[in-house]
């Protein structure tokens, strides 16, 4: 009997005991059940870095995977990213190019300007002049009236012709004279003259072949072809061109062998005897022998110095004037 109210009072101790801790330690619960959370949510915590380097080397992997598709494609896309900042960088650099290239312009001007069709042989070979008429007052003794020069340049070939004439009578004197331009200035290939009742008579000039000469139709035979050599209509528009050279001063000579329609090669020593304030020259050729043309040249004060006043007399004969004409 004492041992069943012993157990009995056993189990209402641990009853009420149970029930005082359970009272007491339910707050302790609740923060068991807290902290039994907390863990819960470490632990996806401590997943979510473990899952972060996956992340990580997952987004790694794409990259890794993306630069060889980026290095695939190369030729498209690879070279436009580049291709931008290699123009970029160009025009930061071009400017220097395009100003060395604006600097070497004059030259360039000056090599286009210095290799144009000259109208003569450049820099050491006379200076021939351009394409002009000239008109003059003619006369000869009694007989007075117009003379005109034509001359028709090139730059490669000429031609030239002098005629005078005189009312009624009409055409008293008519020379021409027609070649090429070379390295020494006018080179003529063939010249005519026809006089008041006389037939025409010739000069041909051979340049080409082994043995350049001259022949006459007026004669037999040949003469050989010297350097810088005129016929007896040439030698003005040549005169002119020698005129320009510079270091000419008076007593000065200007010689060159002419070629006439008679069948004769004289060399014209031309001597300057003077120059005037306003540039004009004044030039004389005396004569080889008693039958020989004498030559005075009053030439224009601007370059081209052309005749302003051309004189040609001869022993026997009458002078022959130019004097040019106020255009």
């Amino acid at each position: 009997m004492r041992a069943r109210l012993a157990l009995g009072g056993l189990l209402m101790l641990s009853a009420g005991l149970h029930l005082w801790l359970i009272d007491h330690w339910q707050p302790a619960a609740a923060a068991a059940s807290v902290s039994a959370a907390l863990p819960a949510p470490a632990r996806p915590v401590e997943l979510v870095p473990s899952p972060a380097p996956q992340v990580s080397a997952a987004s790694t992997a794409p990259v890794q995977a993306a630069a060889p598709a980026a290095q695939a494609p190369a030729p498209t896309p690879a070279p436009r990213p580049p291709a931008a900042p290699a123009r970029s960088s160009p025009p930061t650099e071009a400017p220097p190019q395009t100003a060395a290239a604006r600097a070497e312009t004059p030259p360039a001007e000056l090599l286009t300007v210095a290799t144009r069709p000259l109208l003569s042989p450049p820099a050491t070979g006379p200076v021939v002049p351009p394409s002009v008429r000239l008109d003059y007052r003619m006369s000869r003794g009694a007989l007075v009236g117009r003379g005109q020069i034509d001359w028709d340049n090139d730059g490669q070939r000429y031609r030239m012709r002098l005629e005078a004439r005189v009312p009624v009578i009409g055409l008293i004197l008519a020379q021409t004279s027609s070649g090429q331009i070379d390295a020494q200035g006018v080179a003529p290939e063939r010249h005519t003259e026809q006089r008041l009742r006389r037939s025409e008579r010739a000069v041909s000039f051979v340049r080409d072949g082994a043995s350049p000469h001259v022949s006459f139709s007026s004669r037999e035979g040949q003469a050989p072809l010297e350097a810088g050599m005129q016929d007896r209509l040439s030698w003005i528009a040549q005169l002119t061109a020698r005129l320009d050279a510079p270091g000419l001063s008076p007593g000065g000579r200007i010689v060159m062998p002419v070629a006439s329609t008679g069948g004769e090669v004289q060399h014209w020593v031309f001597t300057l005897i003077e120059r005037d304030e306003a540039g004009r020259w004044h030039l004389r050729r005396e004569p080889d022998g008693p039958f020989d043309t004498r030559a005075e040249v009053w030439t224009l004060p601007q370059v081209p110095h052309w005749p302003q006043r051309l004189r040609l007399s001869e022993a026997d004969g009458d002078a022959l004037e130019l004097l040019l004409l106020a255009s």
